[in-house]
């Protein structure tokens, strides 16, 4: 039984190193700079929009979401258990979120959870995004909204009858992904945490840098 559960927890370990691949700190690079040291200190897509801009921010996005989405297709060919492809996902947004190459540093795993929902239960992912949106409109808070998002797709996989044995890699994604948002938790209950057009502090300029930045991570 042991060597089964280790042989397990290795098979997810290149998940893990997927999602664990540094897409925003090589974009900022790639531009000359080091993603770490400007805004939230945050290798996700929203730092990496904030302190670049749309285009970098966007690539990040994709880049980061791609991680996700592959994590739990490569699954698929390897396993039909569905609850095999949600650890995989789950182990690629461990590797996001707290990656061994990057010092445990990483992004907030909202791209990359994403992608996993995706895939893993595309309906799930979709009503995520709606609330995301949602309370985007009313909130105008990157981070609350990717709070409300993270909470909302594995509690929707639960509503609309997703296999039981999926649920709880499901619930751990997106529970790790709202306490990856805890500084930004502690900034909404104190009314710190800026609003979309709120400005930061600390951004080189770049021709399409966004104004206004949000302070958030993804």
């Amino acid at each position: 039984m042991i060597g089964a559960g280790i042989g397990y927890i290795a098979s997810l370990l290149p998940f893990y190193a997927l999602g664990a691949f540094p897409t925003g700190h090589l974009i900022a690079r790639s531009r000359g700079v080091e993603i770490e040291q400007h805004g939230s200190g945050n290798v996700g897509a929203t730092n990496v929009l904030r302190t670049l801009g749309k285009k970098a921010g966007a690539l990040t996005f994709g880049g980061d979401f791609l991680k996700g989405a592959a994590a739990v297709s490569i699954a698929s060919l390897i396993s039909s258990d569905g609850a095999y492809t949600a650890a995989a996902g789950l182990a690629a947004v461990l590797g996001h979120c707290i990656s061994i190459p990057g010092k445990l540093r990483g992004g907030k795993g909202v791209a990359t959870a994403f992608g996993v929902f995706a895939v893993q239960c595309p309906l799930a992912a979709v009503i995520g995004l709606a609330a995301f949106g949602a309370a985007l409109g009313l909130g105008r808070m990157v981070s609350l909204a990717s709070i409300v998002g993270a909470l909302a797709a594995p509690l929707s996989a639960l509503l609309i009858g997703a296999p039981d044995s999926e649920l709880p890699a499901l619930g751990a994604i997106g529970l790790l992904v709202v306490v990856r948002h805890r500084a930004n938790i502690q900034r909404i209950t104190e009314g710190r945490e800026p609003r979309i057009g709120a400005a930061v502090k600390g951004a080189p300029h770049t021709e399409d840098s966004p104004e206004h930045p949000n302070e958030s991570g993804a």
